[in-house]
């Protein structure tokens, strides 16, 4: 629309990434050489990481544009994919092979056969993967066994990784680890400074045929940079809104009124300030707002005022000090009306609470062991009662397995169970209900 009006070949801000449109700002170009290296070398995987609007895209683009005559090129979008067969496919439609009609498992032999064969494509494979933070761990995973697939030594897969912080915060998990330490090449984006912003406003606008510095003014660009904060897609979207708001004024220079204004037009914000004093008949329809620090206006009106200034007491005053006194707590109550003395309010009340019982400090009497003689095994109902024998006074008693019979003195009555040996150890299975029966009798 407004590229007829100043005499331009194409848009200079556009909305989709160019690679031709490329600015070799400091942090980019820093990013981009790296990861050629890696890519030239065989290194290992690189990755990108940066906020949003810094060129990650431009970057993956730009790439793929360098090395299209050397590696067969295939640039994913991870947003897209979310199985291994998905992924595998998309490699293969980015390659122009076949993937329709494959299971998970064809479609990773028809890929690495493609790979290994060296025919169509003998350096092997360039994958740049945009939006990388999106892709879930399994597919990642599927990414780093697709970089040990090697050749005479040489890896056959280049993968470059682009997302944003997200993506460098996976990688820091356990379950990346070994990924992780596969990457040869973390670089980080980040946004243009007051001068790149600048250069880079002359460098758009110079690739479409025209000089920038007609169009945009250094305090133009400082504007430019003050709303966007020097991130590439904001300054794209500014501009060329205020181009095209130039153009509907009929204005040849954009201005930084224009630039405010389609900063407030994108971000749906008031109009700017201009800074030009309202009429009086505006006066009724304007409110104003002040700090909590700035004084009140006496003239509106029904505004109580009163006196803030602190209490003075002039020493050569000739007042009585009771007098004084009195005219000084008349003061107060008119200040702090809510003020009441020390007398008004109720007597506190002092809360005393006893000191909490300790169980563990009491004193006890002497302890007296009791042993309980009836704390025996107790035997089941089939067992048959010991026999006595009258003459020596000697108890039969049968033992638990069944097999013979023991015999126990009496001497041994009185001794603790325990202490019996296993074989002579006796079996009371009624006197449980005789001691309940005393006991209930008294």
């Amino acid at each position: 629309m407004y590229d007829t009006c100043v005499d331009l070949d194409n848009r200079p801000f556009a909305s989709v990434p160019q690679a031709e449109r490329y600015f070799p700002g400091t942090a980019i170009e820093t990013a981009r050489q790296t990861l050629a290296r890696c890519i030239q070398r065989g290194e290992g995987p690189g990755m990108v990481v940066g906020p949003s609007g810094t060129g990650k895209t431009l970057l993956c683009r730009v790439l793929a544009e360098q090395f299209k005559d050397s590696f067969q090129v295939a640039v994913l979008s991870g947003g897209r994919l979310s199985t291994r067969r998905a992924l595998l496919q998309a490699i293969l439609y980015e390659l122009g092979r076949p993937y329709r009609k494959m299971d998970e498992g064809e479609v990773r032999l028809a890929l690495i056969d493609y790979l290994s064969a060296g025919e169509d494509c003998p350096a092997g494979m360039l994958l740049v993967v945009d939006e990388a933070h999106t892709i879930p761990l399994r597919l990642l995973e599927e990414l780093r066994m697709l970089t040990e697939v090697s050749r005479d030594g040489r890896p056959l897969v280049r993968l470059v990784l682009a997302g944003g912080p997200v993506l460098e915060e996976r990688f820091a998990g356990p379950k990346l680890d070994s990924f992780s330490q596969r990457l040869a090449g973390r670089c980080y984006l980040e946004a243009f400074n007051r001068t790149e912003t600048q250069d880079y406003i002359y460098a758009q606008t110079s690739s479409a045929d025209a000089v920038g510095e007609q169009l945009f003014s250094e305090e133009t660009c400082r504007s430019v940079y003050q709303a966007t904060d020097g991130v590439p897609r904001l300054i794209n979207q500014l501009c060329d809104h205020a181009m095209l708001l130039s153009h509907v004024a009929g204005l040849q220079e954009i201005t930084p009124a224009c630039v405010e204004e389609a900063w407030a037009d994108l971000q749906q914000l008031p109009m700017p300030c201009s800074g030009e004093p309202a009429g009086d008949s505006a006066g009724n329809d304007v409110i104003e707002f002040g700090g909590l620090d700035d004084p009140l206006d006496e003239t509106d009106a029904g505004a109580e005022v009163h006196d803030t200034s602190p209490l003075k007491i002039s020493p050569e005053s000739t007042e009585e000090p009771a007098e004084q006194l009195q005219r000084i707590e008349g003061m107060l109550a008119d200040v702090e009306e809510d003020f009441q003395p020390a007398g008004s309010i109720k007597p506190e009340v002092e809360l005393v609470f006893d000191e909490p019982d300790r169980p563990f400090k009491e004193e006890f009497e002497q302890e007296e062991v009791v042993v309980d003689r009836y704390a025996t095994e107790v035997s089941d109902e089939t067992e048959e009662p010991a026999e006595e024998n009258e003459e020596d006074g000697v108890e039969t008693v049968e033992p638990e397995g069944g097999r013979g019979k023991a015999k126990r003195c009496p001497g041994t009555a009185g001794a603790s169970p325990s202490a019996l040996p296993p074989a002579t150890r006796p079996v009371r299975r009624r006197e449980y209900g005789q001691l309940f029966v005393k006991l209930r009798s008294g």
